[in-house]
């Protein structure tokens, strides 16, 4: 009776400790799926602003003004913001010369 009991034990005991390390494993799983899909939307999105401001600016008589319009149209409800020379728009970063021209274009980390 005593090696059944002992026998009982182990077993229920390495049940315990699978089922914990599954639960872990499924929360594990659970997180990194939501990083991973907030990093998609955030790189979706910057490259549809990418997309925006190239077509815009393959426009012959393109003006900063169309550039930052497609760039926010391509990502609805974004303020743009000056900070460290560019002009930040979403996750994209336009650098523009003195005759409104632009001549970079970075994105936000």
């Amino acid at each position: 009776m005593r090696r059944s009991t002992i026998a009982i034990a182990v077993l229920a005991t390495a049940l315990v400790a699978s089922n914990a390390w599954l639960a872990y494993r499924l929360l594990d799983a659970g997180v990194t799926h939501t990083y991973q899909s907030a990093s998609l939307e955030e790189n979706q999105q910057a490259l549809s602003q990418a997309l925006a401001v190239i077509k815009a600016a393959g426009a012959p008589d393109y003006s900063r003004q169309s550039i930052v319009a497609a760039a926010q149209a391509a990502w609805p409800g974004v303020e743009p913001f000056e900070k460290d020379g560019y002009l930040w728009v979403g996750r994209l970063g336009l650098r523009f010369n003195a005759e409104g021209r632009l001549v970079e274009a970075v994105t936000g980390v």
